[in-house]
């Protein structure tokens, strides 16, 4: 059988679900090709997941009825799925959220059923179409036009990337998996073949993408894509940044800042990924920069390093 992350997989699947309806039934073939869906995978999901889907108690007419003959699928709701949902206005509003965060994502064409229902959520609920606005960060246009064909045709890409933690330009042949937005930024996960490891890249750090004809290993991008991104385990660390260099605070992703009552310097909580990040950070910053705390699992390692940076400059002491 063929190999898929098992996230995108269940995404695959509650997305031609409802498609498969609409259509009023749908070769296997033309399900495989549009959702970019592994044959034997999707005859799999249709036959022993969705044909188990419904709700208690599990009678006939609360099961999902999935139907496979000659090559062709037909997927029937069940009674109570036809039954007008109620939302709570917290649901409502998750479900415009995340509609139009996939509508930002996706092209008009594309996205034609999913905009007419985010049209009916907003007559429902009296949300004009400016009373919502979701920012997911910046990408360029032509960088993820590039990016999601590589990610379709499974094969790797070259990056120009700027690394901010070694303040520096590499290029690197990547094999691009899925992409997610974070804390307000765009990231891929892809496979690195210069760190010979899974990576995540922030696509407003990637000045150019060209897509090559090497196959990527199918197996290391389902492997890749089991590994969603989060800094909340990360250590953390208080900083203080002069006012001055704020615009290098907004490049990162941090918790808490805040000014001072010296009207000159930023307070900043931020994830530290190592010591040597944090050491990059001041001097960066310049004069006037300095770590106010550190989580226990880095304070060992940086406080030597800081010290370091830090008798450049005395007068600051």
């Amino acid at each position: 059988m063929s190999t898929i992350a098992a996230t995108d997989r269940m995404a695959r699947l509650v997305a031609a679900i409802p498609w498969i309806v609409s259509q009023d039934g749908a070769s296997v073939d033309d399900i495989a090709e549009r959702f970019d869906y592994p044959r034997d995978i999707l005859l799999d999901d249709l036959r022993n997941v969705v044909f188990f889907v419904g709700v208690p108690p599990y009678t006939p007419d609360t099961l999902i009825e999935v139907q496979i003959d000659d090559d062709m699928v037909w997927i029937d709701y069940a009674d109570w799925f036809a039954r007008p949902m109620k939302l709570s206005s917290g649901e409502a509003l998750a479900l415009l959220t995340a509609g139009e965060t996939v509508l930002g994502f996706d092209s008009q064409d594309e996205a034609g059923a999913l905009a007419r229902g985010l049209t009916k959520l907003r007559l429902a609920t009296g949300a004009s179409s400016d009373a919502l606005e979701v920012e997911l960060g910046v990408a360029a246009e032509d960088v993820l036009r590039d990016l999601r064909r590589a990610v379709a045709d499974h094969v790797c890409a070259d990056i120009s990337y700027y690394s901010f933690a070694r303040n520096e330009r590499t290029v690197r042949r990547i094999e691009p998996s899925r992409f997610f937005s974070e804390d307000g930024k765009w990231y891929v996960a892809a496979y690195c073949h210069l760190a010979e490891a899974d990576r995540l890249f922030r696509l407003d750090r990637i000045e150019s993408v060209s897509v090559t004809d090497v196959a990527a290993d199918t197996q290391r991008a389902a492997t890749a894509g089991d590994h969603p991104f989060s800094i909340d385990e990360s250590p953390r660390a208080t900083v203080h940044i002069p006012v001055s260099r704020r615009e290098l605070v907004d490049q990162l992703p941090y918790d808490s800042m805040q000014l001072l009552d010296d009207g000159s310097t930023l307070e900043v909580t931020l994830p530290v990924s190592s010591p040597r990040w944090l050491e990059r950070l001041i001097v960066r910053a310049g004069p006037g920069a300095e770590v106010g705390s550190m989580d226990v699992a880095i304070s060992a390692d940086a406080h030597g390093a800081i010290d370091r940076i830090l008798s450049r400059y005395p007068e600051f002491r």
